[in-house]
């Protein structure tokens, strides 16, 4: 099984063309979102991330501190596409729960991501009020 994401939601993506989608009228996300693009921009931020701890040795404890919840983030989202891929490899139509499942699942994913983006919003506002301050 693949576990790199970005190819992962890309292989989702290109087998739930198929019949999916048959009989259901398509939704325009707006703003330019999609599971492939998003995906990408936060896979390359997460790898210059982890660039940016190895500059320093790799020993450095803020910084893996730092990184920490973004691995828990790709973790999780890796969990979350090995599911949604083994539901659409096995060619048979979820059951109701499964897809209840499937959206819970989606579900912590966001809340968990949307709450480490606000930690992070709230520390960055924070340092900035701090040199603010000192300056």
């Amino acid at each position: 099984m693949n576990t790199d994401p970005i190819s992962a939601i890309q292989a989702v993506e290109a087998s739930a063309g198929g019949n999916l989608g048959a009989g259901v009228e398509s939704m325009p996300l707006g703003y330019s979102a999609g599971f492939t693009s998003d995906a990408g921009m936060f896979a390359n931020s997460l790898n210059k991330a982890e660039a940016a701890a190895g500059l320093d040795g790799g020993d450095n404890a803020v910084m893996k501190a730092m990184i920490e919840p973004l691995d828990y983030i790709n973790k999780e989202a890796t969990a979350l596409i090995e599911y949604a891929e083994s539901a659409v490899a096995s060619g048979e139509e979820l059951s109701p729960s499964e897809i209840v499942m499937l959206t819970a699942k989606s579900q912590e994913f966001m809340f968990h991501s949307q709450l480490t983006s606000n930690v992070a919003n709230r520390t960055a506002d924070g340092l900035q009020q701090l040199f603010r301050q000192q300056s």
